[in-house]
């Protein structure tokens, strides 16, 4: 299976995309992180969404996940109400993250070759790009998985009942 087989639009944010905006692309895609692409829409940045979440947890209880415990369910949706005053652009302008470069894969490459990709980049997704840079898709992690577990499912011997009694059956 190839990357060009593989590859499925979804949505892309950008900075300005606020963080409540983010939270329900990812809820209403089932995806591992987001894309973000500049003002031109070009995909620059994976965000995985375990970043996306430093939105929503403050800094000290991301210290001490023990002070979880002092919210509430009131308390938990004020700072959930509060996503709608943060951007994505806050993920990249903390120095709480570390950007980096977006991991991309070719349309010809291969199943491997792509898993290699998300493990180098510990990236739940990849972007597909021909060799003259054009974007024509994502392949997210869970899409990734799927399709290695059809090649083994492919692999796996299949037992024929006429056969399984032997020949002095």
């Amino acid at each position: 299976m190839h990357a060009s087989e593989l590859a499925e639009q979804v949505p892309t944010v950008t900075r300005e995309t606020t963080a409540l905006e983010a939270a329900r692309v990812i809820a209403e895609h089932r995806l591992g992180g987001l894309i973000v692409a500049n003002d031109a829409g070009v995909p620059v940045a994976v965000v995985p969404g375990t970043q996306v979440l430093k939105l929503f947890v403050p800094r000290y209880v991301r210290e001490d996940p023990s002070l979880a415990h002092v919210y509430d369910e009131a308390g938990a949706d004020e700072l959930c109400a509060a996503l709608e005053d943060k951007t994505v652009a806050a993920l990249f302008d903390s120095d709480e993250i570390t950007t980096q470069s977006l991991p991309s894969v070719l349309p010809e490459d291969t199943l491997v070759e792509i898993a290699a990709v998300m493990v180098e980049a510990h990236s739940p997704l990849v972007v597909v790009r021909d060799r003259g840079g054009s974007y024509s898709g994502v392949i997210t992690f869970a899409r990734a998985m799927a399709a290695i577990a059809a090649a083994a499912a492919r692999r796996q011997p299949t037992t024929d009942t006429a056969d399984s009694d032997g020949p002095d059956a």
